[in-house]
Parts: structure tokens; C-alpha cells; sequence
């Protein structure tokens, strides 16, 4: 049996490290289609073998969902057994190259424990925290994403749940972003996930001639302000008081004090948009060094306001500014951009840039997948199950840890979600060997394989997976790369965005819309090497139109391939030069991975010139080795017929 698919420990092969994200499970298989990313994927790994290369290509699917659970419950964490040998064995007649000897089961124990133990040392090295963080929810409250995928059907809410804190990383991931090999829109994009935004800050004078500046992150409600609280130890807030209110004040701050608001300075803050009078408080109602309250804005500013007898001004009515100078009568939305030039081009304030999102929602309220690896006492505070990993759920659904240990306390609602085990995958794919160990991220012997195999050589996402599968993992390298103070490799080389496959009615092919295909019926129908050939044959950025009448063409043109090679070979060398222009074609498609164009060139150039015509020996051989990365099978079969079962195509070597 050849040993190609088996990454070893060898110095001196070059290494290449491949990544395809994973398809969605379901019952049947590859219901939706979406093959692509895996077939540019082995596409590389098969040329990359031949070349002599040394290649890590992780291969799977991801079994840690939803539809996993709802179709089968004999399993906890995962599919059972014979949803997996389903999928197996669709890959293996599409031709995916795996290694039976390096599993990396994503159902079973071994993965789960790498998954649940990253999770926990991220957690312990406070990255993760678990507090309220904004989310959409749908009206059950069943269901939870990150803001990042708000839908129309969903709500905005806070809850309480597992977050990634990117807040002190971001710099750095920002950097890694501007770094990618993509253009320009998406880099921007990916920051854009940042949510950037520019703040004001503006200067305000005050009645006894002080002088403070507030940073406003919605100025547009600056109109409304109706009283400022100055904490006690805002440096100089003796600046902004009047000798005569002192002695109210020292009572506010002695522990005799009943008074929960505040205490009058007896000076005002001017309004630099209104010309009106703010007045100023000393107040510890709110842990800030000043507080400016908009009783328009808040509510519960409204209600103190009314308590403490202090004017409310209403800047906004029926969507449009009142009470707000120059910005009267103009919608709030168009305002804030006006308000921001008036101030910044009058000298009056400064613009300041800031980042609205610095979390990433890492649970889901759904007890299916990856359980959260940490149980709550009665006190609320968070218990590691680091020492009982994995942590799983019973057929019953009730959680069961490996020892049988029982841990008091009460479950964590939910499982780890989807936005981290795609992001995570990459990171721990490069632990390949180790990962029935479960070997930590941040261990020197996890730092020593990131380096050793340099970044992902080719990434092959779908377009609609850039969050989870190239902003997370960033994040992730970034935590790496911080707290062990190494520099690491870019782990992107070359990103390929793939596009999703529609039915031929352009639809998306979902169980929604009642149109999930019978996978294993096209490839009993029209074989693996037909369809990869199909799959591969459109630019990888356009749409995908899934045409059963295109993909029987490619039926044929495979036949034709085969009956091609029944024909004698040539003593004549009839086509040198334009055989070598058509070698050279494939060979600079393959150098700028651009798979499309190599299969264009290989489809074209069979149609146009080699179908009436002979080759020679040398020639069949290099025709031969073109075909095999996209119509693995076939090559094989040709290869095997020509020297009678002795030889392998995928061990001969590249085309030299």
C-alpha cells in the first residue's frame, strides 16, 4: 500500500502544510455540495507529494453540530459511527487523500480533550471570560450568535456567556490582517470586524474659567446634556467647585453621608453646542471620572433628573434634532457626521479613533457539540474541569466525566460553539502527531511545530466562513504569540476564497429549501474523477451552478481520456512544440495556484489537439501526471495498465 497520504518525520523533505475548512455533517453525506474547499485542498497535497514534499493536509468533517444530534442520539458529542463511514467513504471515491494510520477524530475522545483543554487554558490565561456580552437571539432565546451574524430574524440582547476578549491583542491582529495576501476589500473587512469608529472629543469651558474635555462616543446626543458628575478622585475637581460648597461636599465624602446622587459644585459646564448651562455634581454614583447624563439617551439618568428636580432637555422628536442648534430639523443619522467637522474644523473638539467590538461570543446556549469544560457552584464562581477532560454528555444528555468523578455544582448551559472549533482547527491541525496526547497549544513542543511548518501553504475557505475561519484564527496565533513572546509564522500563505455551490435554480442548497442533493448517487453516476473535474473547472471566486448535463459532459470527457490512452503511443513526435507550450501553460497555473486555469488548460488542450491525434511514450507519462492531481483514479488506473500492476503514478514523481 503507498504511504502517501503519511506525514513523517523527515529532515529533509521540504514541508508544506495544507488547510481546507470542514464541511457540515448531515445523514447522507455531502448533501449541499460544498466540496470545493476540500478538493483545491487535495488538489495541492497529491501535486505537492509527487514533487517530494512532505504535507500536512488535516481532512474531516465537522461533527460537533446541531444536525449531528437532531439525526442521531445514540452518540453525545458527535455523530455515531455510521454517519462517519458515510462520509469516509464519500471522501475516499472523491478521491480526498487520507491516512488510515493519523486519525484526528473529531467524534471521539482524543479531540475533544485537545478542544475542551485549549479552551480551558485560554479561560485560565483570561482571554475567555464569561460575563454578559451582546448577542442576537432569536425569540425563544434558544438560540445565540455573535453580532457579527445579525440576522433580520434575530434580537439584539445581552447575556450571560463565554466570550473571547481580543481587546488586548488587537493591534497585533490588525497588523497580521494587513499582512494576508488579499486584497484590499476584504483586508478591510476583516478590521472592519473591529467595528472602528471615530469618537469626539470635546472641550468644555466652565462658569469659574476651568476647563475639562469629555470623550463622546455618540456626540450626536451632545445637545441633551442635562448635569455632569465629576468623581472625587478626578484630579483637580477642586478646580471646578466653589469655595461655598466645600463644606457640603466634605459631608458627601465623610461617612456620615446618606446622599447617593451627588453635591452641587455651584459652577456649570458651558454647552458648546447649545450656549447653555451644565450644572456640575461631586458624585461616586458612577465608577468613572466624569459622567456626562443625557436623560434623552438614558433612562435611568431620566428618572434622577426628575428626583433631583434638574431641567431634561429632549434633542431628538419624530427622528429628527431639536433643541441642538445647527443640527435642528436634520435626521439623527446625518447629524453625527455634521456634528463631528462643525466641532473638529472649529477648533472645539478632536476626533479619536476607537473599536466597538472587543468580544467574540464563545458558547452556544444549545447542549450540543463540545460541552463547556466548567461547572458553577452555588456561589457562581466558575470550576475547571481540566483534570476530567472530556467532558461529554451520556445518551441520556447528562454530562459524564471520564473518571466517573462527580463535580459539585451545577452544568454551564450550552456547548462550546462553532466560531471557536472552526477557528481553533488550524492550531491544532499542526499538532497533528500529538493530538491523541492532547497536547497543549501554548506547550514548547506545540510552539516547535508551528514553526516547523511555517504558516498554511494554501487555505481554502468558503466566502461566507472569513470570520470563523481566517479572523478567529488569527486571534488565536496572536494569543500564542503574546504569551509565549515568540514571533511565529504567518499562518496564511495563500488564502482561497471559495464561492458556494447553488442548485441550477440559483438557490442555496439547504435543507430549508427542501433541494439537498443524493451525493452518493453522483458518485455511483458519474464517478469521483468526473466530479472533481466538474467541481474544479469554474473560477473558484464565481458562483457555483450546479448542472447535472455539465457534469454528465465531464463523464464523457473522462471516457474520452480513457479510450485516448487504449490508442498505441506514437514513434513521432507530432505536437513538440505545442505539447510544451501546453506543459508550460499547466506547470504557471500551478505556480500561481490558479486551479482553474490549469484545468481549463488541460480540458482544452485534450479537446483541441489531442483527440486526433497520437503522443509519445514520454509524452503520455507527462499528460498523465497532469491529469492525476484533479482525476486521481483515473491516472492511476492508465498508469497501472501501462506497466501491468507494477508501479503507483502519485510515487514516480513530478514532471521534471
Amino acid at each position: 500500500m503507498s504511504k502517501n497520504f503519511r506525514v513523517e518525520n523527515d529532515r529533509i523533505k521540504r514541508k508544506s502544510y495544507l488547510f481546507s475548512t470542514y464541511p457540515k455533517t448531515n445523514l447522507f453525506g455531502f448533501q449541499d455540495l460544498n466540496v470545493r474547499p476540500l478538493l483545491v485542498g487535495d488538489f495541492f497535497s497529491r501535486y505537492q507529494r509527487m514533487a517530494g514534499y512532505n504535507v500536512l493536509f488535516p481532512t474531516g468533517f465537522d461533527s460537533l453540530g446541531l444536525s449531528s444530534y437532531m439525526e442521531n442520539k445514540r452518540h453525545s458529542n458527535a455523530i455515531n459511527d455510521d454517519i462517519s463511514s458515510i462520509f469516509e467513504e464519500q471522501m475516499l471515491l472523491l478521491g480526498i487523500g487520507m491516512d488510515e494510520q493519523k486519525t484526528m477524530d473529531l467524534k471521539h475522545e482524543d479531540f475533544l480533550t485537545s478542544l475542551q483543554l485549549a479552551f480551558i487554558e485560554l479561560y485560565e490565561l483570561g482571554y475567555i471570560q464569561y460575563g454578559l456580552i451582546d448577542v442576537c437571539q432569536d425569540k425563544s432565546g434558544k438560540k445565540i450568535l455573535d453580532t457579527y451574524f445579525n440576522k433580520k430574524t434575530l434580537f439584539p440582547n445581552k447575556v450571560k456567556a463565554f466570550y473571547l476578549d481580543i481587546s488586548n491583542i488587537r493591534e497585533s491582529v490588525i497588523e497580521k490582517i494587513d499582512a494576508l495576501p488579499i486584497e484590499e476589500g476584504l483586508c478591510q473587512n476583516l478590521k472592519n470586524i473591529f467595528a472602528p469608529k471615530k469618537s469626539l472629543n470635546i472641550h468644555f469651558s466652565v462658569t469659574n474659567g476651568a476647563k475639562f474635555t469629555y470623550n463622546f462616543k455618540e456626540p450626536e446626543y451632545i445637545g441633551g446634556i442635562s448635569f455632569i458628575l465629576l468623581h472625587p478622585d478626578y484630579i483637580d475637581f477642586t478646580l471646578y467647585t466653589l469655595y461655598e460648597e466645600y463644606p457640603a461636599i466634605e459631608m458627601y465624602l465623610s461617612e456620615d453621608n446618606t446622599n447617593d446622587f451627588g453635591v452641587f459644585t455651584g459652577s456649570y459646564a458651558i454647552n458648546p453646542l447649545t450656549g447653555k448651562k451644565i450644572p456640575i455634581f461631586i458624585s461616586v454614583k458612577y465608577d468613572c471620572p466624569i459622567y456626562v447624563a443625557n436623560p434623552y439617551l438614558n433612562s435611568e439618568d431620566r428618572i434622577t433628573a426628575q428626583e433631583e428636580g434638574l431641567p431634561i432637555i429632549d434633542v431628538v422628536q419624530n427622528g429628527v434634532f431639536i433643541e441642538s442648534d445647527f443640527l435642528n430639523g436634520l435626521p439623527v443619522d446625518e447629524g453625527r457626521n455634521l456634528i463631528m467637522e462643525q466641532f473638529v474644523s472649529a477648533d472645539i473638539g478632536t476626533y479619536e479613533a476607537y473599536y466597538s467590538k472587543d468580544k467574540i461570543l464563545m458558547s452556544s446556549f444549545d447542549s450540543f457539540g463540545a460541552l463547556i469544560p466548567f461547572f458553577m457552584d452555588n456561589e457562581e464562581e466558575l470550576h475547571s474541569l481540566k483534570k476530567y477532560l472530556p467532558f461529554v454528555l451520556s445518551s441520556k444528555f447528562r454530562p459524564v466525566l471520564s473518571d466517573d468523578i462527580e463535580v459539585p455544582g451545577n452544568m454551564i448551559s450550552g456547548s462550546i460553539n462553532h466560531i471557536f472549533t472552526t477557528g481553533i482547527l488550524p492550531i491544532l491541525s499542526v499538532l497533528y502527531d500529538k493530538i491523541g496526547a492532547s497536547s497543549s497549544i501554548f506547550s514548547l513542543d506545540a510552539i516547535k511545530n508551528y514553526n516547523l511548518w511555517k504558516g498554511i501553504e494554501v487555505y481554502t475557505i468558503l466566502e461566507e466562513e472569513v470570520y470563523e475561519s481566517i479572523f478567529v484564527p488569527l486571534c488565536f496565533l496572536s494569543i500564542l504569540e503574546k504569551e509565549k513572546r515568540v514571533k511565529l509564522p504567518p499562518l496564511f500563505k495563500k488564502l482561497e476564497l471559495i464561492s458556494m455551490t447553488y442548485d441550477d435554480e440559483y438557490h442555496k442548497i439547504t435543507r430549508s429549501n427542501n433541494n439537498l442533493f443524493d451525493f452518493s448517487m453522483l458518485l455511483k453516476k458519474y464517478s469521483g474523477d468526473s466530479l472533481r473535474m466538474y467541481f474544479l473547472s469554474k473560477p473558484l471566486h464565481q458562483d457555483f451552478i450546479f448542472n447535472e448535463a455539465e457534469l454528465a459532459s465531464m463523464k464523457n470527457l473522462k471516457k474520452s481520456i480513457e479510450e485516448f490512452y487504449t490508442r498505441p503511443f506514437s514513434e513521432k513526435d507530432q505536437l513538440k512544440d505545442s505539447f510544451k507550450a501546453f506543459v508550460h501553460r499547466c506547470l504557471e497555473a500551478l505556480e500561481n495556484k490558479n486551479i482553474y486555469q490549469y484545468v481549463e488548460g488541460f480540458t482544452e488542450y485534450f479537446k483541441e489537439e489531442l483527440w486526433n491525434t497520437s503522443i509519445t511514450y514520454k509524452q503520455g507519462l507527462i499528460l498523465l501526471k497532469i491529469i492525476y492531481p484533479v482525476c486521481p483514479f483515473l491516472a492511476e488506473d492508465i498508469y497501472r495498465d501501462i506497466y501491468k500492476g507494477k508501479y503507483l503514478i502519485s510515487d514516480d514523481g513530478w514532471i521534471n
